[in-house]
């Protein structure tokens, strides 16, 4: 049987969440606006028209002063997508719902219950997509001047997922009486208190939510630094990863199923999943030509500005025509490094020239046919079980394409599912026997 493939459709609750002027649109063609909810509804229904496996929502607090950012509409504005969630899943009935929420800035008391609810409300197709935040912008909108240095922010993170384990797992089974006759609602040996007190977190407990159908979120994790890849295989059952090549691919999944063993958990229990921008149209030269017409339109002082909030650095200042050399960056660290791994050379100017957008010769660009050669062409030679898949235009058109265009072509080569599997998010991603309270299984020390 060949190898099911796992896709995802990526979305900021923002004009364009990562093409930057990906807003701009024939005003004749746009049916919703980005901030009405009936754009949203749309994609969500086409998504899970589609068979994806999941809608996920990235997020952002703040960014640092730049006026292109608030010019070109880059990842700006960005409003709660933890509110829209539950009226996209009463919706759907099929399609997993992902939200990004960040252990710097959210106590975990706080964030373990709203998962839970969440997990309620959308009846188990809820995951966490989990982040330290990179920027200082972020930071001083939540009363701090700087963020903390980067590893430890992954230090706090791990005992904040600590937390959030224990909370989860503070009921019992079957603590839930709801016994009438008697009128006993729960058993109270059954829940029970925490008592965690850390280094940087003191909580009580136990949680005020019951236990949802998974139990806890299933869990996302994209760090690609030396940290944050050791915080991926402690606590994640998914990545989100980028590279520029089926060699970068590879050599990051080797990295992480070394790392897996070492923390002594089984590889294949952590999904690994691309990010990808495909553009699929009736031909190949239509497909090339509205790529063309989409990089055209930004400007390169908008790249630089994007690039300047992810890494958390002030580019205006460097040399955009010198190669980028020994630059390390406080923000996302590992997206510059896959630039300077597939090029020593690359300079700032060639990287904002394709920053998000992908390249002009892009492989994933063409016919439904062409693009679905190459996203199993990618699978098979770099590894990995799926992509995360971003909009490079007015996102109900852009999936409405994948969904009518590439989906049927996956569907009848067998490598995407032509109806949903019954069960929650866990179930269908993890396979079946991945129970409601399954936590990643580390190996006992003795197998170690």
């Amino acid at each position: 049987m060949a190898k099911q493939m796992y896709l995802t459709g990526f979305m900021i609750y923002c004009p364009a969440p990562h093409m930057i002027m990906s807003w701009v649109y024939p005003r004749e063609k746009i049916r919703h606006e980005w901030h009405e909810v009936e754009y949203w509804t749309e994609i969500a229904q086409t998504l899970e028209r589609g068979k994806f496996d999941m809608f996920f929502f990235a997020d952002g607090w703040g960014f640092s002063s730049n006026r292109e950012i608030i010019r070109y509409g880059i990842q700006f504005p960005i409003q709660d997508p933890s509110v829209l969630v539950p009226y996209l899943a009463a919706g759907t009935k099929y399609l997993g719902f992902a939200l990004t929420m960040s252990t710097t800035f959210f106590p975990p008391y706080m964030l373990a219950r709203k998962m839970a609810t969440l997990d309620h409300v959308t009846k188990g197709r809820i995951g966490w997509n989990i982040v330290t935040s990179i920027a200082n912008g972020e930071a001083r909108n939540f009363g701090m001047d700087e963020m903390p240095p980067h590893d430890e922010r992954y230090d706090r993170a791990d005992e904040f997922m600590d937390i959030c384990n224990q909370l989860w797992s503070s009921w019992d089974d079957d603590a839930l009486l709801m016994d009438m006759e008697n009128g006993i609602f729960a058993d109270p040996d059954k829940i029970h208190r925490i008592d965690f007190e850390g280094k940087y977190f003191k909580v009580q407990g136990p949680l005020m939510a019951t236990p949802s159908p998974q139990r806890r979120p299933y869990l996302f994790q994209a760090g690609q630094s030396d940290r944050g890849r050791d915080f991926a295989v402690e606590h994640a059952e998914c990545i989100f990863a980028l590279a520029t090549s089926t060699r970068q691919m590879r050599a990051f999944c080797d990295d992480i199923a070394a790392r897996a063993e070492a923390h002594g958990r089984d590889p294949d229990d952590i999904k690994i999943l691309w990010a990808a921008q495909p553009i699929v149209a009736d031909t190949e030269s239509e497909a090339r030509a509205r790529q063309q017409e989409i990089r055209a339109r930004i400007p390169l002082e908008a790249s630089l500005a994007l690039m300047s909030s992810h890494f958390d650095y002030d580019l205006s200042g460097l040399d955009i025509d010198k190669p980028v050399g020994d630059l390390v960056v406080p923000g996302l660290r590992g997206t510059l490094d896959a630039y300077k791994a597939s090029n020593p050379l690359v300079t700032l100017r060639e990287i904002a020239g394709s920053y998000l957008s992908g390249s002009e010769d892009g492989l994933m660009i063409g016919t439904g046919e062409q693009v679905a050669d190459h996203m199993q062409h990618l699978l098979e030679e770099g590894g990995g079980h799926g992509f995360q898949i971003t909009p490079s235009y007015y996102a109900p058109d852009f999936f409405a394409d994948l969904t009518d265009k590439l989906i049927p072509v996956l569907q009848k080569r067998g490598v995407f599912r032509k109806e949903y599997e019954e069960g929650t998010l866990r179930e269908r991603l993890s396979g079946p026997g991945a129970g409601s309270a399954s936590r990643p299984k580390r190996k006992r020390a003795a197998e170690r």
